[in-house]
């Protein structure tokens, strides 16, 4: 062929793609994802530093959680190179004035950095919070972020993960691999919080049984101490009676109700104001609708900056839905209610869960806001009713060792199998 056929080939290639938009789009994804592929492969090569370790969470937008916690542990020891990676500049901001080490994800540095770590940590997948390109040579220690009923990642057929691993067809499943394996490193553990826990987690995270580690959440730790952070939380909110209402997501906001058609502020509003109770809002940042600022008992706290732990070590009552918090809310051994109003609907268009509903959640179940005050009376006035319930639920969720403070043994556990060294406290 002439250097004139190859042109005209490229042309008419061109015009077939402009044409046919959706042929387009999927020749893009596919280039995309042969390219992260690609550089994922390549990243194996990079010589790794044994000493240097990027810390990530929360969908690389905040620095809270469990790798919080890991990473100011770890950023003590001076033999050590503690960075933490974000997508977010503000995070970058913040930990750059107190003197550690941070850079955005795609910066040169940072690309750098997690090109040569040996260790990533990290309480999402490496996809949310970092380039995961660049990280296919390094060990990945993910703390995640809760112990919830929803299935997730390989256990959710929703997800592309699932649908890849369920694939018929041999030959798209085998490349389907290629992509899935980009959002993992070179050796993969993942955190869990008691047996129970542990039984579906290498279906969810596609790791082996062997590198699920019973270690619990860090970030659990703040309920068992005292220190500088309690006063980062308001004076007011620690000191008052609290009731607090934390839901989760539904579809990612698709499936969203209008906050003000599940509740009657106004009616609410009274309630707390005859039982002394402060009722605070944190919405999911998926919610929709406003809450009224009109009310002096009902404070909505979702645009705070307030660690969601803390805000649960100073609630009295706790009301959700299907979110994980409860799970970490049965360690202080408080009332909890459902309020699971759209229960069906949730359940059919949203997420499956690992348990029975009903099985799992240690407390009355609201389905229309007029029981919501009825049970939150009770919850008050009887706030031992479920406590045999809440243990139960407790220890199948966390075992006993992990009931109590687990910085400790997670930092040892880094040092002793994941970077090989001796650690001396």
């Amino acid at each position: 062929m002439t250097k004139i056929d190859w042109i005209q080939i490229a042309l008419l290639l061109l015009i077939l793609l402009s044409v046919n938009r959706p042929l387009l789009k999927k020749s893009r994804l596919l280039g995309k994802r042969a390219v992260v592929i690609s550089i994922h492969f390549l990243s194996k090569f990079v010589p790794k530093s044994k000493k240097l370790i990027v810390f990530g969470g929360e969908n690389g937008q905040g620095f809270r959680g469990n790798t919080k916690y890991l990473f100011l542990k770890l950023a003590r020891d001076p033999n050590l190179q503690c960075v933490w990676i974000s997508k977010n500049n503000r995070v970058i901001t913040q930990l750059r004035r107190k003197g550690y080490e941070a850079y955005k994800h795609h910066s040169v540095k940072g690309v750098y950095q997690q090109l040569r770590a040996k260790l990533v940590i990290h309480s999402h997948s490496i996809n949310d919070d970092f380039s995961k390109s660049f990280l296919g040579g390094a060990i990945s220690y993910n703390t995640w972020h809760g112990v919830g009923l929803k299935k997730v990642w390989g256990a959710n057929k929703h997800t592309f993960s699932y649908k890849v691993l369920h694939e018929p067809n041999s030959i798209k499943r085998y490349f389907g691999k290629l992509v899935v394996k980009t959002n993992q490193a070179k050796e993969n553990y993942v955190v869990s919080t008691s047996e129970a826990v542990s039984s579906y987690y290498p279906e969810t995270f596609i790791v082996p049984e062997k590198k699920v580690l019973e270690l619990g959440q860090v970030r659990n730790d703040v309920f068992f101490k005292e220190s500088e952070e309690d006063f980062l939380i308001p004076e007011w909110i620690r000191n008052d009676k609290v009731i607090l209402y934390m839901p989760t997501h539904r579809g990612f906001g698709k499936l969203e109700t209008d906050i003000n058609l599940a509740f009657d502020f106004e009616q609410l509003n009274d309630f707390c104001r005859e039982m002394g109770y402060i009722f605070l809002v944190k919405r999911h940042m998926y919610s929709s609708g406003q809450v009224p600022t009109s009310y002096e008992r009902i404070v909505d706290i979702s645009e705070e900056p307030h660690d969601p732990q803390l805000l649960l070590k100073y609630t009295d009552i706790l009301v959700t839905d299907y979110s994980s918090c409860y799970t970490d809310y049965l360690l202080l051994d408080r009332p909890v209610l459902f309020y699971c109003y759209d229960l069906s609907l949730y359940l059919t268009k949203s997420n499956e869960m690992y348990f029975n509903y009903f099985d799992v959640t240690p407390g009355p179940k609201i389905n229309e806001f007029v029981d919501l005050m009825p049970g939150l009376k009770r919850s008050i006035e009887e706030p031992d009713l479920y406590k045999k319930e809440r243990k139960k639920v407790l220890d199948l969720f966390y075992a006993e060792e992990n009931q109590g403070e687990v910085l400790g043994k997670q930092a040892a556990f880094i040092y002793k199998h994941l970077l090989n060294v001796v650690h001396k406290k």
